[in-house]
């Protein structure tokens, strides 16, 4: 059975057509009313989608209409198309048997993917910045795991510091930096791969200077109350009252550029197309790329738009890079696991 948009149901001024009967309408609202998290994962809705429903649930109490579920953010008439096709036909996963053993096997192959490991640190995420430095600039973004939504998304130009800078330079460049990344529960960078011998003496010399900016990030970032929340729990008296954790993390390298296809070799290619298509959320692309679809606000849009190609390029790198570890680490989409060649076995 094809379903489309063609009803008026609405308590909200949001209208969701569909084909389906009235009885099959019940159907699907008592469905995602009266069941729990799990139940609903049978019906293979995403993590992420499941936590929003319930947030939803929880503040506003059940769905009166189908309607309202369009009121969710991230939620289109696509995707509730899906779930109404889903549970209408009683499409659904067996949980019981298999979805331990698969949890357990995910975390296992995440603790290849970043460094340090996460060690249970990503069931109480809310928020990731991933960030990108290049020798032109810095790059931020910062991704809410509510509704998947894109908050934050800027960068810094070098192109103005020297080529060539004293430790205490690039401290001062690593501080200015630090105050304009905005706040979140983990910090994400791509590790940096070794040189090759063969590489000329500037770009040696940036290369080394790149990796102490980056550095001194990190010892920033964590440093920061403003940054790392576990600092607050620091007594009057200096004395520790629950241990400070790390909130700097790193990703294998090239493993976004694997995840979004944008890796012809050994080498990585623009972004800007596939960035582009990300924040339009269109269908095709949630399944090319095998991960959850974001939410971007327009005024986020109309300022990448207006930047140079290089800038952009700068931006769609931190994107790409918090949305793959949202993926890989966070949510454990096994379609992104398998994506990147770290989950063969999911079906």
């Amino acid at each position: 059975m094809k379903y489309s948009i063609t009803s008026k149901e609405s308590t909200n001024g949001l209208y969701f057509e569909s084909k389906i009967t009235q009885e099959e309408s019940t159907k699907v609202l008592n469905t995602l009313n009266e069941s729990d998290p799990i139940q609903l994962s049978r019906y293979k809705i995403s993590q992420s989608k499941i936590k929003d429903i319930e947030k939803w649930k929880n503040k506003k109490g059940p769905f009166h209409s189908l309607g309202d579920i369009l009121e969710i953010d991230g939620f289109s008439e696509n995707m509730l198309n899906t779930i109404c096709k889903n549970i209408i036909n009683e499409n659904i996963v067996d949980n019981n048997t298999s979805s331990k053993s698969k949890s357990v096997t995910a975390s296992k192959r995440v603790k290849h993917i970043v460094t340090p490991p996460l060690n249970g640190l990503a069931e109480e995420l809310n928020s990731a910045t991933g960030i990108h430095l290049s020798p032109i600039g810095i790059s931020w973004a910062r991704l809410s795991l509510e509704g998947n939504k894109l908050t934050k998304w800027s960068y810094e130009d070098f192109s103005s510091i020297p080529k060539k800078m004293l430790p205490t330079e690039i401290f001062l460049q690593a501080i200015d930096v630090v105050k304009r990344i905005p706040p979140s529960d983990v910090y994400i960078f791509e590790s940096t791969e070794p040189l090759s011998p063969t590489r000329q003496v500037a770009t040696v010399s940036s290369f080394h200077q790149q990796i102490a900016l980056t550095s001194m990030l990190l010892a920033l970032l964590n440093t920061s109350m403003n940054h790392n929340a576990s600092l607050r729990n620091v007594g009057k008296d200096n004395t520790v009252q629950s241990i400070a954790k790390n909130r700097v993390f790193f990703l294998k390298p090239k493993l976004p550029a694997r995840l979004f296809e944008t890796l012809i070799g050994k080498e990585k290619v623009s972004t800007l197309s596939v960035v582009n298509e990300l924040m339009q959320n269109y269908g095709g692309l949630e399944w090319k790329l095998k991960c959850e679809p974001i939410t971007v606000e327009e005024a986020l849009k109309n300022s990448f738009s207006s930047y140079s190609s290089s800038n952009k390029e700068l931006m769609g790198q931190a994107l790409l890079l918090v949305v793959s570890f949202m993926n890989l680490c966070v949510l454990k989409n096994p379609k992104s696991l398998k994506a990147v060649n770290y989950n063969k076995t999911v079906r």
